[in-house]
């Protein structure tokens, strides 16, 4: 099994904290609301902390949450305590065994094995209604308004794998029909008070790969406001949800 970068607890806070008090996933989830109307179960497919298995556990669905990040994986159950219509698995997406189920959610996790044509292939012959993949529009990560830092840092932004066009790719190849939409919403973070603005330049720093904390500091002051009563660090995005129906059903 390939070695991967653990998350830290601290990443994994914000995480759940930016999952509680932004657009993501949420405006997802309302888009994918319709086109499950009547299913029982999901997969979450390199669920990382498990946005969207966390959604489908609210809801009721019977979920199965398949990471490589063992870490991940005990956040998220954590989050459910244990609540038996979560079931997590951990492994390489081509060498874990999953049971067939309605549908199928996979969100930025095309960079290895899952964004290939062998594991796109799989997430449809397991899927028995519709499959969700919600990928990158852009190529260049700049999250957190971070375009200007790496130019006045001297440093490549980095390059997302996996981008949506890359999927749409496989699914030509595959003669797999799909529809997709572009969306735009805000995965931002929390803070308490203005005076979390220094921890928050360490975690950003370490996150996005810039080596000054003063840089990132002084970026937090400008961009930094005010949403539904607490101070926000916001995060525009921009993805694209691609939606594979089949065909039969």
């Amino acid at each position: 099994m390939s070695r991967i970068k653990e998350w830290t607890d601290k990443q994994i806070l914000n995480y759940y904290l930016g999952v509680k008090y932004s657009d993501y996933p949420k405006i997802f989830w309302e888009k994918m609301k319709p086109e499950i109307a009547g299913c029982k179960t999901i997969i979450d497919i390199g669920c990382g902390p498990g946005a969207f298995a966390l959604k489908a556990v609210e809801a009721n669905f019977n979920v199965q949450a398949v990471d490589i990040n063992k870490k991940s994986l005990e956040a998220l159950k954590k989050q459910t305590r244990g609540l038996k219509n979560l079931k997590t698995i951990y492994g390489n997406w081509l060498e874990v065994e999953v049971e067939k189920s309605d549908a199928a959610i996979c969100a930025y996790s095309f960079g290895g094995e899952i964004g290939t044509l062998e594991g796109i292939r799989k997430i449809i012959d397991v899927t028995e209604e519709a499959a969700f993949f919600i990928a990158s529009y852009d190529t260049i990560q700049t999250d957190f308004l971070s375009k200007e830092l790496y130019r006045e840092s001297g440093i490549e932004p980095p390059v997302f794998r996996g981008n949506y066009q890359d999927l749409l790719q496989l699914f030509a190849i595959l003669k797999e029909e799909v529809q997709y939409e572009t969306v735009e919403y805000d995965f931002g973070m929390p803070l308490d008070s203005k005076e979390e603005i220094n921890d928050c330049a360490v975690y950003l720093s370490e996150k996005l790969g810039l080596p000054s904390r003063e840089l990132v500091k002084e970026h937090l002051k400008k961009i930094i406001t005010m949403k539904n009563g607490i101070y926000w660090v916001p995060n525009p995005r921009k993805s694209t949800m691609i939606i594979w129906k089949r065909r039969d059903s």
